[in-house]
């Protein structure tokens, strides 16, 4: 299973919410007629590899929105206390399970943004940046000699 799917699992099991992977653009696109609240990733375009004594690892840092409709008359006071913290809590509900995962592992967990009406779809979204990692890696063992 590759990392984001992964991702996408750990993420629907933890919060329940649909997970949304694809472009910015298309995202935008998908969010007209998304079922809120969701989660969503844009595409990685580059992570890292971990070599820890001869075990490899893919590793990547995210940002993943979890999103809900917004109106587009907003007070930014009702928004954070009807809207963003609900989102907060789905994020730090994946974050919890994140800590007892069998698949990815939890490196550092780098920051937060709140998202404010900012796609055709007037969504708000409370962004979460982490870095992961898997927990499985990958050895010389685990191919053919002389591939």
């Amino acid at each position: 299973m590759s990392i984001i799917a992964k991702i996408k699992q750990s993420v629907e099991q933890a919060t329940g919410l649909t997970f949304y992977y694809d472009t910015p653009q298309t995202l935008n696109v998908r969010l007209e007629r998304a079922t809120f609240p969701c989660a969503m990733l844009h595409i990685v375009s580059s992570g890292a590899l971990e070599d820890v004594n001869g075990i490899l690892r893919e590793r990547l840092t995210i940002e993943v929105l979890f999103a809900t409709n917004s109106h587009l008359d907003f007070d930014g006071i009702d928004v954070e206390e009807q809207e963003l913290d609900a989102m907060k809590r789905h994020a730090f509900r994946w974050i919890l399970a994140l800590h007892r995962s069998h698949d990815l592992r939890v490196v550092s967990e780098n920051g937060t943004n709140r998202y404010y009406a900012t796609d055709d779809a007037i969504v708000s979204a409370y962004g979460v940046n982490l870095t992961l990692e898997e927990v499985e890696g990958v050895t010389l063992c685990d191919y053919p000699v002389g591939v």
